[in-house]
C-alpha cells in the first residue's frame, strides 16, 4: 500500500510540473532582457555584426537576416544558449571576437529587433540559465 501511494504522489508531483525539465522553462515572450541590456547590444551590433548582417538586421550576401520570419523561424524551440553560442562563434574568421557579456548585450538587441518584451531583469550570460528561456517565433 505504502509503495502505491509513494507512486501516485511522484506521478501527481510530475504533472503539476514538479520534474521533467519542465521546472524553470521560459520563453522569450516573459520579458527576459531589459532596455538598457538591448541598447548597449544596439552598440555593439553597429560596431561588429551590421558590416555583415546589414545596418537592417535583414542580412548581405551569405549572413543571414537577424530579423524577420525566416530568422524566427530558424530559432523557434531552440534555447537562447544556442543562440548566444551562434553569436560567440561569429564572425567566422575570427570567432570569440565578442565576450560572453558582450553577445548577450547583441542577443537583446535581437530580442528587441523581433519586438519581444523587455522586462526588470537582464538577460543571465550564465549558460545553464540561458539553457531554461526557449526562442519561440510567435507569443503563446
Amino acid at each position: 500500500m505504502k509503495v502505491w501511494k509513494r507512486s501516485v504522489f511522484v506521478v501527481l508531483w510530475l504533472v503539476a510540473g514538479g520534474g521533467w525539465g519542465a521546472e524553470g522553462m521560459k520563453s522569450v515572450w516573459s520579458g527576459v532582457y531589459t532596455d538598457e541590456q538591448a541598447t548597449a547590444g544596439e552598440t555593439i551590433y553597429f560596431n561588429r555584426c551590421a558590416t555583415c548582417h546589414g545596418d537592417d538586421l535583414g542580412g548581405v550576401e551569405k549572413a543571414p537576416a537577424l530579423v524577420g520570419a525566416s530568422f524566427r523561424e530558424s530559432w523557434h524551440g531552440k534555447t537562447l544558449r544556442k543562440l548566444l553560442e551562434r553569436i560567440e562563434s561569429m564572425p567566422p574568421d575570427e570567432p570569440q571576437a565578442v565576450s560572453t557579456d558582450e553577445a548577450a548585450k547583441v542577443l537583446a538587441f535581437l530580442l528587441r529587433s523581433s519586438e519581444m518584451p523587455s522586462g526588470s531583469s537582464a538577460l543571465p550570460i550564465d549558460r545553464a540559465q540561458l539553457a531554461d528561456i526557449t526562442f519561440e517565433r510567435t507569443k503563446p
